[in-house]
């Protein structure tokens, strides 16, 4: 058995049931869709900064975006509303399978391809998205350095910091293993090597967003979007979010 055939993030994702189900298990219920939306909210603002905000979903037309990780289509079909010409990459045909059910947009192209070995040509697209994907790959340089070579400008991605609590992740992990088979043992991620990372491939992070303080996993067993706005609110009010949120949303651009 090969090291990707070895590695958890392309067997569980290959797994149909769990592509079927991916979308109410990460995003459903009100606290699913409160993250889901914040996540939008931020992204799209950035991207937009300056630009007329004369409709409910401003305009992306032109753009030529590549999303890698797309999966289920969780930021695809955002862009593809705001106009953008979208390339859906994923190693998963399965969770593609799901994405390709929930538009018939023609500006959606989908392709199952390995982060590691984008098949495009250098800077071929205007932005490169990147979404719960990082974390999860064999290598994140490489495949970082992957989004960076297919982006004529824009990179954007997020990834948990090694800081608050997910410093307590790897004996999360280990304790989880004990009672689940297929446990997602993700990466967190020093954010110096990942500037570095990102200038060495020609990019320097523009803006940065916090995310949340307390970890997703706690507000999906709570399961209020209520009781999350006002914790979050709290929280950010003392700071505490800027020092220790997760997950962080990165903007980089190609230095010109």
């Amino acid at each position: 058995m090969t090291e990707t055939e070895e590695h958890y993030s392309y067997r569980v994702y290959s797994d149909p049931k769990t592509a079927r189900e991916f979308d109410a298990d990460r995003f459903g219920g009100p606290v699913g869709n409160l993250i889901r939306t914040t996540q939008e909210n931020v992204v799209f603002s950035m991207l937009l900064r300056g630009r007329p905000q004369g409709s409910p979903l401003p305009d992306l037309k032109g753009w030529k975006v590549i999303d890698v990780g797309a999966g289920t289509g969780r930021f695809s079909i955002p862009l593809l509303d705001r106009g953008a010409q979208v390339t859906a990459c994923d190693a998963s045909q399965q969770m593609l399978d799901v994405l390709r059910k929930k538009t018939n947009n023609p500006n959606l192209r989908i392709v199952v391809v390995d982060a590691h070995r984008l098949e495009f040509p250098d800077q071929s697209f205007d932005c490169a998205f990147s979404f719960r994907m990082l974390l999860h790959v064999i290598d994140w340089r490489k495949a970082l350095g992957e989004l960076c070579r297919v982006s004529a400008d824009w990179v954007v991605f997020d990834l948990p910091p090694r800081h608050g609590f997910l410093v307590f992740a790897p004996f999360w992990h280990k304790i989880k293993k004990l009672f689940v088979s297929n446990v997602q043992e993700y990466r967190t991620f020093p954010m110096k090597e990942v500037r570095e990372e990102l200038k060495k491939n020609g990019f320097h992070i523009v803006s940065s967003d916090p995310g949340f303080y307390l970890p997703l996993s706690f507000y999906r067993f709570i399961g209020s979007a209520g009781f999350m706005k006002i914790l979050e609110r709290f929280f950010s009010a003392l700071g505490l979010t800027r020092l220790a949120g997760s997950p962080v949303t990165l903007f980089a651009r190609r230095k010109k």
